[in-house]
């Protein structure tokens, strides 16, 4: 096998490549984990990597403060904006906890195997598409909050 051909993917592979862009993943040791996790804190995200058997997640959380409690649907309303016309990656505002929690996300598949290079781009990509619907959403939010 040469360094072009495709082979599966692993979270050391992950690792390693987000090393050469000069970000250093934390690698999750939870034995009960159902996926290989890795995590870092991009431009104040908080960014996780999960491997599962045929994509490959990158997705990034922002938890706003806004109480659930207030019924506020800035959130949901913003995320339903951005995906509307954004097909690049997701958002969808999570109200299970105390505050709401928009989160984006972007699938790779891996299914096939990637070169380094296919999963190199591939992860730029993901990463650049997460933490521009993370700022659209937050500019539709507040724009939103302004007519409450």
């Amino acid at each position: 096998m040469t360094t072009s051909d495709p082979h599966a993917v692993t979270i050391d592979q992950v690792v390693r490549i987000m090393r050469e862009f000069g970000i250093t993943l934390s690698v999750s040791t939870e034995p009960d984990s159902p996926a290989p996790v890795a995590s870092a804190n991009l431009n104040g995200y908080p960014v996780i990597f999960a491997l599962l058997d045929s994509v490959l997640i990158v997705r990034a959380d922002h938890e706003t403060t806004t109480a659930v409690s207030e019924g506020d649907p800035r959130w949901h309303l913003a995320c339903n904006q951005v995906n509307c016309f954004n097909f690049a990656a997701k958002a969808v505002a999570m109200d299970r906890g105390e505050k709401v929690i928009v989160r984006a996300e972007k699938d790779i598949p891996v299914a096939a195997g990637l070169t380094d290079t296919q999963l190199s781009m591939a992860l730029k990509v993901a990463i650049d598409h997460v933490l521009g619907v993370q700022k659209a959403v937050e500019e539709a939010g507040t724009q939103l909050g302004q007519g409450v």
